[in-house]
């Protein structure tokens, strides 16, 4: 079941947690620019893909929570952060994730560029912005997507129960939101963004990592089962 405000829609087990940002001015004013941009230019990802990561992945269900920068600004976002869909090319970022699971897990699960299956299993891939305009990267990052993204990590932080949750912070971007998770049942995972791969030779330090390893030992030791990434 999904929940509706305005012309958003995510899961029914977050619109309690996200209701009242959606109410708020501040989102009322991003809703605004939003707007002028879909409709004057080409922004990604599709409109109806803003929130997907919150209908993929539900608030309870979530255990690993991959936080990106912002969306692909080549067409390729989908909504999900690295993910492509059905894209016809994979991003570097993408291609050096899945390389990591090769090497961490074994064979990675995923066909092509579609992260569904990880999302299906709790993953939620979340950008700490939402959209971006075609071929210019962080276009959107003084729109004000903060609050909302603060209010959904300190949400998930303050989940209760012993749900465990690894959070992954690839990046210095993502590496900011470091501070919203203190609680035992969690770990805290960081490394270079996987992009950063591309070009230093593959010696910037994501690969190795070892972070798909580490968060499913993590959920074992809690007694949750592993992710099939």
């Amino acid at each position: 079941m999904i929940h509706e405000t305005y012309d958003f829609v995510v899961g029914e087990q977050w619109a309690p947690h996200l209701d009242r940002e959606f109410k708020s001015k501040y989102m009322q004013d991003l809703k605004q620019k939003l707007e002028v941009c879909y409709t004057y230019g080409t922004v990604y990802p599709a409109k109806k893909h803003i929130f997907r990561a919150f209908r993929e992945s539900q608030f309870d269900d979530t255990r690993v929570l991959i936080l990106g920068q912002d969306p692909y600004h080549n067409g390729a976002a989908t909504g999900l952060a690295f993910d492509v869909g059905n894209y016809p090319t994979i991003n570097p970022s993408l291609r050096n994730i899945l390389k990591e699971v090769n090497n961490s897990v074994g064979q990675t699960q995923i066909e092509k560029g579609d992260l569904t299956p990880w999302a299906n299993q709790g993953v939620l891939l979340l950008n700490t912005i939402l959209t971006v305009d075609k071929g210019q990267p962080k276009s959107h990052a003084e729109f004000g997507w903060e609050p909302f993204i603060a209010t959904a990590l300190n949400a998930l932080n303050f989940r209760g129960g012993d749900k465990p949750l690894v959070v992954m912070l690839w990046g210095k971007d993502a590496q900011r939101y470091s501070h919203f998770f203190n609680m035992p049942n969690q770990l805290v995972l960081t490394a270079p963004h996987p992009a950063a791969e591309a070009y230093s030779g593959g010696k910037a330090g994501f690969f190795g990592s070892n972070h798909f390893l580490q968060a499913n030992e993590f959920l074992a030791r809690a007694g949750s089962d592993p992710i099939r990434w």
